[in-house]
């Protein structure tokens, strides 16, 4: 697991296209982290017999990953 930087008031703000990119960039990077982190809980919830919290967990790296596409998408609309 990994610290989170502090998630202030300004965090998301962007002020220039290249900021904005940036930001994102930032992001796609944060949340693939946390797709790692969510794969190896779900193995290890399952090797621990929580079958059920496994399958959550499983559910919600989905999410992730369809999140994480959502910021590749706008990534790429930037380049386009």
């Amino acid at each position: 697991m990994h610290d989170h930087p502090s998630h202030g008031d300004a965090h998301g703000a962007a002020k220039s296209r290249e900021e904005a990119e940036a930001l994102l960039q930032f992001t796609l990077r944060h949340n693939r982290s946390h797709e790692e982190e969510l794969h190896e809980l779900g193995h290890s919830l399952e090797a621990l017999g929580l079958s059920a919290a496994a399958e959550e967990v499983r559910y919600s790296l989905d999410d992730s990953k369809c999140a994480t596409e959502h910021i590749e998408r706008a990534i790429a609309s930037l380049t386009s």
